[in-house]
């Protein structure tokens, strides 16, 4: 079990809606089993950050510059 403030899951809502469709239960799904592997279940701030990087990696493009 683990728990993420309301903050925390406003921010996992808002970058999944960022997402494309097709992208974003891939992304739900990184950051459950991010939460699976931890071994506190209550996630600081510095460390969902970097759940949350983890999780979107290879999901969002930029596109390369000419």
């Amino acid at each position: 079990m683990f728990a993420l403030s309301d903050e925390q899951m406003v921010a996992v809502m808002d970058r999944a809606a960022d997402l494309p469709v097709d992208k974003r239960s891939t992304f739900l799904e990184r950051i459950a089993a991010r939460l699976k592997l931890r071994d506190r279940p209550i996630v600081l701030d510095d460390d969902f950050d970097k759940l949350l990087r983890s999780a979107l990696t290879g999901l969002i493009q930029v596109p390369k510059l000419p």
